[in-house]
């Protein structure tokens, strides 16, 4: 295997959804769960979103919680979504589909890129930019909590320039913001789209993340001492402090090891740390990519790849995974892992 679709995929998938299929009896599934007695707690947020694959195709997926069911959000026989970008709460979301994903002239590239948003209520979906082709896509919040799209084309014009798009859009869809860069990649190379923003220092300023080699630290404001957290095989991915900062979730990533060749990869990492008692109370390993997010008291994320990729809801105080959704046609968060 080269690592060329490797990276794609890491292009893809970096950071952190029935219009067309009005039989909802025909879509709506039941999932593989874990038996379990145990109540969620959700703060009466009892739903959330999810990719899953029907008839080849990939749509949106809503999953009720206390069900232990999913149903179609959309699905489209003509479109399939690459990236959905969703945030628990009151906010839209947003999911890009494409043609085709892949490979040319030895860059990444992309085919009939179009966005859709989904108002919060889902109540209403709609297409609101047509992208067109390029080469690499990015998707994620800004820091107004607004759609940041950033990708590159080929400029028509001259061969060797590339061009880098920044398109913002608001909470209706609607586009205020935008920006061309131009890269000559033959003095600067390809342009790299940006990192993932992972902010070390919690919302309060108490505590930080210190990084050192394989090993990652706690530091508490006004100390000179650094707790242990936990050694990591992979480099840091995502890192998100709990609201109430009661705990620290830390996910890794290597998608380009060679373990990626045995039928056990190990390229994902998640760490759940409590604060109070300073402790790691959760580790999960393997393969997969590993997008999460918290609700209420769950934490949500996917794991695994392709036919075998699976999301798991763990109750962060009874410190257990309590459901897991497991379509025959794989399923994540962000989009459905492959190598």
């Amino acid at each position: 295997m080269t690592t060329f679709p490797l990276k794609i995929i890491s292009i893809f998938l970096f950071f952190m959804l029935f219009a067309a299929c009005n039989d909802s009896g025909k879509n709506e599934k039941k999932t593989g769960t874990v038996e379990t007695k145990d109540t969620l707690s959700t703060n009466n947020k009892n739903t959330f979103l999810f990719l899953t694959e029907w008839f080849d195709k990939v749509g949106v997926y809503k999953y009720d919680i206390s069900k232990k069911k999913y149903s179609p959000v959309w699905w489209h026989p003509r479109e399939n979504i690459v990236v959905l970008v969703y945030k628990a709460g009151k906010h839209p979301s947003y999911f890009l589909t494409s043609d085709k994903i892949g490979t040319r002239g030895n860059f990444p590239s992309f085919s009939g890129l179009k966005l859709f948003i989904i108002s919060q209520d889902l109540s209403e979906i709609k297409q609101i930019d047509d992208i067109g082709d390029g080469n690499q896509f990015t998707a994620r919040w800004n820091n107004d909590e607004n759609l940041e799209l950033i990708y590159t084309a080929v400029d028509i014009s001259i061969a060797s320039y590339v061009n880098q798009y920044t398109r913002v859009y608001d909470h209706y869809g609607k586009l205020y913001d935008s920006d061309i860069k131009t890269y000559d990649i033959h003095k600067s190379g390809f342009p790299q789209l940006v990192s993932p923003r992972n902010s070390t220092i919690s919302p309060s300023g108490k505590f930080g993340i210190s990084i050192r080699s394989d090993s990652l630290f706690l530091k508490t404001a006004g100390t000179d001492t650094l707790d242990f957290v936990t050694v990591t095989k992979h480099n840091l991915n995502k890192l998100k402090w709990s609201d109430e900062e009661e705990f620290l979730f830390v996910s890794t990533l290597d998608l380009n090891n060679e373990t990626v060749k045995t039928k056990n990869p190990e390229t994902s990492e998640l760490f759940i740390y409590s604060l109070a008692p300073d402790s790691l109370i959760g580790v999960f390993g393997g393969a997969g990519v590993k997008n999460f997010f918290t609700l209420g008291d769950l934490l949500i994320f996917d794991n695994g790849f392709a036919n075998n990729s699976v999301i798991n809801i763990y109750d962060i105080k009874e410190n257990k995974i309590v459901d897991v959704i497991k379509p025959k046609e794989g399923c994540g968060l962000v989009s459905i892992p492959q190598l």
